[in-house]
């Protein structure tokens, strides 16, 4: 088992130089906490002055009450002054009252010498306050492992390759011979336990489970029950398991409503709440056409494949029997990392012809289909999509089982190859 470097570091390290609020937000237990050590190492090794403090073990503290009584404590205790730099790393942040306005006094008043670098669990708060920091932050976001990240913790081969698509993809076909079962057993493992950090880098069973029902527990005690306030935690708890069953599938809020005995406000917040503590998303239709091409319900995938098992106890033994749903729900997990939410769709008209997904990448579209079967074809749905955008489409993908080929403009990747073709 390796000490895995997250690929996030590397875009961080590109702004701790830089005059923002350094913002790293995530789920519970996707390493934020190691993160921030590793960010605070690299800075004492490059000679610069770092010091963590972690806020939810300091909530009696009076140096979060107040901005001027944090930068005094900074000032008498670790001698921050203006004649050297500092970088401050909070960690938990979210339980600072009113956490924006917070962080935009302390900016205010001290930016010329101290660097702010805070994670927090969860979006919510901090979204609230979103304009105290216009201007003075940068936001990233820390998902749980990977595949490529998870493969790099567990398997016993160096997994450092990444390609552009081309039509010659002999050397991507001789990677996959040759690596074809690793993966595939990998697969297998991070599509039922998903990639929270601690549950990847187990490798016994009995502990995986304890460790993901620990960790959705927390979750639920932690964030929902004491910071966020929910009342109705069986509704909520309903809720969760309900998406679960329903991953890959549009979203009726009012059967959701009536299923469950709630309000539709109380939903909406729900929701919102689940989106903002990122354990689901809910995924927009692409049209042009209105009327011809808008399904108004989003559809429902989870953030972490974990999160499916412990709800549904869906467990999967055969690469080639695991449901497309989950497969569906796993690709979609990739996009979201490489591409911005609001740039990624699904397709159905009024006639229910499908795609899977719709990905803008600048003002070019690239429909993916997920065919996870042994024979995989070019779908209709999408021959008819080229027609009516085809000024807008340089090729497609179709997501396979075992299929790797190029024709008719469409790319057939193995789903364990995905995370490894470039943006």
């Amino acid at each position: 088992m390796n000490l895995v470097k997250r690929i996030l570091f590397n875009e961080i390290k590109e702004w701790l130089s830089e005059n923002k609020i350094v913002v790293i937000k995530g789920a519970r237990r996707t390493g934020k906490t190691t993160l921030l050590n590793q960010i605070r190492d690299y800075l004492t090794h490059s000679s610069e002055k770092a010091i963590y403090l972690s806020v939810d073990q300091e909530l009696n503290n009076p140096i979060f009450s107040n901005p001027k009584y944090f930068i005094r404590y900074l000032k008498d205790q670790y001698e921050v002054n203006e004649k050297g730099r500092t970088y401050i790393l909070l960690d938990e942040f979210q339980y600072i009252k009113e956490a924006g306005l917070f962080l935009k006094v302390v900016y205010d008043m001290a930016h010329k010498y101290l660097n702010l670098i805070v994670a927090g669990s969860s979006s919510l708060e901090l979204s609230k306050n979103r304009e105290f920091l216009t201007g003075r932050k940068v936001e990233f976001i820390l998902n749980r492992f990977s595949f490529i990240e998870y493969l790099w913790g567990v398997s016993e081969y160096k997994y450092n390759y990444s390609w552009n698509l081309s039509k010659d993809i002999k050397d991507l076909k001789e990677f996959y011979a040759l690596y074809k079962s690793d993966l595939e057993t990998h697969f297998i493992d991070y599509i039922n336990w998903g990639g929270y950090p601690e549950v990847c880098l187990q490798g016994n069973l009995k502990k995986k489970e304890i460790l993901l029902k620990e960790i959705i527990r927390t979750y639920i005690q932690k964030d929902i029950v004491d910071f966020l306030n929910v009342g109705n935690i069986s509704a909520f708890n309903n809720l969760i398991s309900l998406l679960s069953h329903q991953v890959g599938n549009l979203l009726n809020k009012g059967e959701v409503c009536n299923t469950l005995g709630i309000h539709f406000k109380t939903l909406e917040n729900y929701l919102d709440i689940l989106k903002g503590t990122f354990i689901f998303s809910f995924l927009r239709p692409f049209y042009t056409n209105i009327r011809k091409e808008l399904s108004k319900m989003p559809r429902v995938y989870a953030e972490d494949m974990g999160i499916i098992l412990y709800c549904t106890s869906r467990n999967f033994t055969d690469f080639e029997i695991i449901e497309g749903s989950v497969v569906e729900n796993f690709v979609y997990n990739h996009l979201s990392l490489i591409f911005s939410e609001d740039n990624i769709y699904f397709y159905r008209t009024i006639s229910k012809s499908e795609i899977d997904f719709i990905v803008k990448d600048n003002n070019r579209l690239i429909p993916i289909e997920v065919k996870f079967q042994k024979k995989a074809n070019i779908p209709i749905s999408i021959r008819n999509f080229n027609k009516n955008y085809a000024d807008r489409i340089d090729y497609n993908i179709v997501v396979t089982m075992n299929k790797l080929d190029f024709q008719n403009n469409t790319y057939f990747i193995p789903v364990v190859l995905l995370p490894f073709i470039n943006k």
